[in-house]
């Protein structure tokens, strides 16, 4: 499934819920072969950009040897070392320093960019140069708990966008240490990865650009009976996403497959087993919905594609479904417009007919 780089990178500010910070860099007006091309345009763009307004700071711990004394004085170093023969103390206190957590992070990305191979040259040589600029920040190897100790807050927001990226940069770089380079994995045909972007991407868009209450509940098997041992076996109900108004319940499942569509016999078919899925989500639902008084459920198995769109819409068992498609191949602006047409649309006719 051939998605465009730039729609990945759409598909990627959604997901992270920075879609205005991911609009400050204008990645529209040019094609791009590689996706670490991309990525790295964004994050030279954002790095030069924290650089012009001045770098996150914060207070680190630092024990040292000073003349004088400042913070906390550390007697017994003090003594144990005769450095007040020198004049000097061992005291410990607090620094301000650009050497936080969320600077070494972008450092780190940056020389690992200058690594890539395939990289567009313009583009390592500008990683290369805001490299050299944080010359205040350490050096340190990138590694997964080192994104769990930056501290986010309401004056460093943009460096959540920024380590989101240097995250999913981290994440498909296969580095070769010895021969100092590195290629980056093109995760647009990993159908698990993409399945739960596109998956991330709807729910939020969904929650920007709709009224409805968004959540992913889980869904009971309604009057199974059964020792309790037993029951525990039964699989998980886990939706994917809920749509929910007053007026309207719609469960969505969203399928990332190479072929949305099942070609194996004559003409094209649901997936069997994600019919029967959406059906069970839309029937275990519908009984509970009975019994609290809200809406009964639309089902809903919302495909990722990329060679034209479907929308296919039936009745079973008194339940309405629906198989339809997002051309992830279009312009940005024509998938926007498909999914609110999708979504907006419905609420519209209910609350017409209402």
């Amino acid at each position: 499934m051939s998605i465009p780089i730039r729609n990945v990178y759409y598909l990627l500010c959604y997901a992270w819920d920075h879609v205005r910070e991911g609009e400050t860099v204008d990645v529209g007006s040019e094609e791009f072969s590689e996706m670490a091309d991309l990525f790295a345009k964004v994050l030279n763009e954002g790095v030069s950009r924290l650089i012009s307004r001045g770098l996150d700071r914060d207070y680190l711990a630092v024990s040292e040897d000073i003349r004088g004394l400042k913070g906390k004085l550390d007697l017994a170093t003090t003594v144990k070392r005769n450095l007040l023969l020198t004049g000097k103390t061992h005291c410990s206190f607090d620094e301000l320093s650009y050497d936080v957590p969320q600077n070494q992070i972008l450092k780190a990305t940056l020389r690992q960019l200058g690594m890539v191979t395939r990289l567009d040259p313009e583009q390592r040589r500008r990683a290369g140069r805001l490299y050299r600029k944080l010359d205040a920040v350490s050096d340190v190897p990138l590694r997964p708990r080192l994104f769990r100790t930056v501290r986010i807050h309401r004056n460093n927001q943009f460096y959540s966008f920024l380590l989101h990226l240097c995250r999913i940069i981290y994440d498909n770089l296969l580095v070769n240490q010895e021969a100092g380079t590195a290629e980056f994995y093109d995760f647009r045909e990993d159908e698990q990865k993409m399945g739960l972007l596109f998956e991330q991407f709807v729910r939020r868009f969904c929650e920007r650009e709709t009224n409805y209450t968004v959540d992913a509940p889980k869904i009971d098997w309604f009057r199974a009976e059964g020792i309790e041992t037993d029951l525990r076996h039964l699989p998980r109900m886990q939706t994917d996403i809920v749509l929910r108004s007053p007026e309207r319940t719609i469960i969505v499942d969203t399928k990332f497959y190479k072929n949305p569509l099942d070609r194996r016999y004559d003409g094209e078919r649901v997936h069997a087993g994600n019919l029967y899925q959406i059906f069970a989500y839309a029937m275990n639902w519908a009984e509970g919905a009975s019994q609290s008084g809200e809406p009964e459920p639309e089902g809903w198995l919302l495909y990722a594609a990329v060679d034209g769109e479907f929308d296919y819409r039936f009745e079973v068992m008194g339940r309405m479904i629906r198989v339809c498609s997002v051309d992830l191949g279009k312009e940005w602006k024509a998938i926007e417009k498909r999914l609110k047409e999708m979504v907006l649309r419905t609420q519209q006719v209910v609350a017409t007919s209402t």
